[in-house]
């Protein structure tokens, strides 16, 4: 928090652990004086702009820490008004520090792939390789060619190491003796020296290494796709150490470009596909993508066309590879390219921006047919996707930026393109969004319902409500389920829709789903104490919380301390936290082994094969509400309804359906075996204190029968 002078009057504790800096070295500090001197325009003119046009703005800057490492962090400064004034800045701010780095390599290594293409000469495109590789991993580089015919390695590139030394090593034989680079280029394997002056095969060389303060050093043979020898790259350090497993995956990337490099008058071709092209679908980069919308725009500019861009995000995409596995993920991106590729076709410019996102262009005379298009994409993406034995089932949110309304060149567009996917997601994802510049404000509102979202527990804004869960056979009240609602301010009520999707992308869902669990388990035993009879009480568990490696131990830990008989405890759990159905299933049996009852809720719109849940030791499927509302007019609905009673019937599991509202809705239920109902017909969520009351109504009517 700043006040209007730029003072620094407050900061939690992970802004204290991003800077290292404590909260009373901070306090009436001036801001700016902590942000390296590169980013003090760009960010005085952010702060300036925050407080005359008083809306938030987003900026990078960098700052170092108080240990003397540089972060970098993408903060959004939102500002405090006050009778319409700016009186200080509330500044929310993310280490992306790694992201930038990870950025920074990429663009590195496509810019040495781009010199390979051009055919660059080969010497200044391996100084370059060598000098981002020595940057990065703060050591000495080299690689050396290899001569078959005399069996030897001579310099090629070696931007650092000292000249004497390597006049010295010119003509090093491959072989044990040859040092790490000989005998890497004879092993055909990486050789690692964590101590070249105990290191004998350095016996030849040692000296000369030692002279020129070299103590450790490791080497990787570069390998055609023939399986020859084209030479090595080297590291060297000042003091003995072994790689880490960062550095030797950067190693092997450094590698690959070398042998690319070495090998370009054999593959242009191969390279320049490497150098624009995504290596796993084949689809235009990001370096093409924003190369042929820089030429567009200039295109368009000239003679004044108009462009569009649709850029894509596929929600709960990590679902996929935490569940399934990254080479999986890639098969299923590789699956979604083609099927972009054969939908949209030549004439749309189709690339792979990075991660799970697409971006596609479209040209003066298509842009009206824009938002058709992003309807056409969420349309291919209704068919499963057949990937590792399994149907997948993913979709897509959609952001629409146009040129020139939306921004006038690249970063922009694809900056507003961006924000309307967010959008997207917003409205509850597999939609498509036109970019509205209002949405900025929105996006500082977002930003303060987070920060207020943090702060909820401690207020003690958040609030259970229960919902009635009865059995039909007999009909009586069986269990409850334990719904999270937000009073924020003790005010306003704050949907689920809007804050649960916050509190998973945070991480606040895990401390947030333990209070839920400690406050149903708590008052299911204050129930239970004052003498009503036990029922069932089930609880929303978010994929987050499932996947955390201590949810074993919590529930038992919570069930210790609430005294709340745990056979009396159901979790609820979706049908994509299944998805690695051997993972799954050993944690739910870790629960069951609790005493916990484990159900699936939302059956019907995941991922789940019906065969799977023979494997999943769970106690009741709950039946979607979207198959409930329309049963009495879709016939398709009623028939999947039923086909989900009977297969769960011969699975030996309860059956629960919820959203019943009507009584047409509940004669169908019933004359098909349907166990359980929840729904408004039954009672609406509402707080315990009035569900108590409920009950005891319930039993008073149970007294007069």
């Amino acid at each position: 928090m700043l006040d209007s002078e730029g003072r620094i009057l407050d900061i939690n504790p992970s802004g204290e652990r991003m800077g290292g800096y404590t909260r009373e070295e901070l306090t009436n500090a001036n801001f700016t004086n902590f942000i390296l001197s590169s980013d003090m325009v760009k960010a005085q003119q952010v702060l300036e702009a925050v407080f005359v046009e008083k809306r938030p703005e987003r900026m990078n800057f960098s700052f170092r820490s108080k240990a003397g490492a540089i972060v970098i962090v993408d903060a959004t400064m939102v500002p405090i008004l006050q009778n319409n004034a700016v009186i200080g800045l509330l500044g929310i701010s993310r280490d992306v520090t790694e992201q930038n780095q990870a950025v920074q390599i990429l663009d590195a290594q496509n810019q040495v792939l781009e010199m390979i293409a051009k055919s660059t000469p080969l010497e200044e495109t391996l100084d370059n390789l060598l000098r981002m590789a020595e940057y990065q991993m703060n050591a000495k580089c080299s690689i050396h060619c290899y001569v078959p015919e005399s069996n030897m390695l001579f310099n090629l590139a070696a931007p650092s190491l000292p000249k004497e030394y390597l006049k010295e090593i010119d003509g090093i034989t491959a072989g044990e003796q040859g040092g790490s680079c000989g005998a890497s280029a004879s092993r055909k394997e990486i050789v690692i020296v964590e101590d070249i002056e105990h290191s004998e095969m350095w016996g030849m060389y040692r000296d000369i290494a030692l002279k020129h303060r070299l103590r450790a050093s490791w080497s990787l043979p570069l390998i055609s796709r023939q399986g020859e020898v084209l030479g090595t790259f080297a590291m060297y350090y000042e003091e003995k150490r072994l790689p880490t497993e960062k550095e030797l995956e950067f190693s092997r990337k450094t590698c690959y470009l070398a042998r690319l490099a070495i090998e370009q008058n054999r593959s242009s071709a191969t390279i320049y596909q490497m150098a624009y092209h995504d290596s796993l679908t084949s689809l235009p980069n990001r370096r093409f993508f924003q190369e042929k919308l820089r030429e567009s725009i200039q295109e368009a500019q000239e003679n004044g066309l108009r462009l569009s861009i649709l850029y894509l995000d596929l929600d709960r995409f990590k679902m996929v590879n935490d569940s399934l596995g990254h080479s999986e993920g890639d098969v299923l991106l590789l699956e979604i390219a083609r099927r972009l590729g054969g939908l949209l076709g030549p004439d749309k410019f189709v690339a792979r921006h990075g991660g799970d996102e697409f971006v596609v262009l479209m040209e003066d005379g298509q842009v009206p047919e824009t938002e058709l298009a992003a309807q056409q994409i969420l349309d291919i993406f209704a068919q499963p996707f057949a990937v590792g034995g399994y149907e997948i089932f993913i979709t897509p949110s959609i952001g629409i930026s146009i040129y020139p309304e939306h921004g006038t060149d690249p970063a922009a567009l694809l900056q507003n393109a961006d924000t309307a996917m967010y959008a997207a997601k917003e409205a509850g994802k597999d939609t498509y969004a036109v970019y509205n510049p209002q949405s900025k404000m929105h996006d500082g509102g977002r930003i303060l319902l987070e920060n207020d979202l943090r702060k909820s527990l401690e207020r003690g804004e958040l609030q259970l409500f229960y919902q009635p869960q009865v059995s039909l056979f007999p009909n009586r009240r069986i269990g409850a389920e334990a719904l999270l609602r937000w009073h924020r301010g003790h005010t306003e009520w704050v949907s689920p829709m809007d804050f649960i999707p916050i509190a998973e992308e945070t991480g606040l869902i895990l401390p947030i789903g333990e209070w839920v669990i400690r406050t149903a388990c708590q008052q299911g035993k204050r129930w239970i104490d004052a003498g009503y009879e036990p029922f069932v009480m089930a609880v929303n568990l978010s994929p987050r919380q499932f996947r955390q490696p201590g949810l074993v131990d919590l529930i038992r830990s919570i069930l210790s301390e609430s005294g709340y008989p745990p056979e009396y405890l159901e979790l609820e759990i979706t049908e994509g936290m299944t998805l690695d159905v051997e993972s799954a299933s050993d944690k739910m049996r870790q629960l069951r082994a609790l005493g916990v009852q484990i159900s699936i809720d939302d059956f019907g719109t995941g991922y789940s094969s019906l065969n799977y849940l023979k494997k999943l030791p769970i106690s009741r499927l709950k039946v979607d509400r979207s198959f409930v509302r329309d049963i009495e007019t879709d016939l398709g609905d009623r028939d999947i309804v039923k086909a989900i009673i009977d297969m769960a019937h011969n699975l030996k599991i309860t059956v629960i359906a919820e959203g019943v509202e009507n009584k047409e809705q509940l004669a169908f239920l019933e004359a098909n075996g349907c166990d359980e109902i929840q729904g408004y017909l039954f009672g609406r969520p509402v707080p315990a204190e009035e569900f108590e009351r409920g009950m005891k109504l319930s039993d008073m009517e149970k007294s007069e029968e």
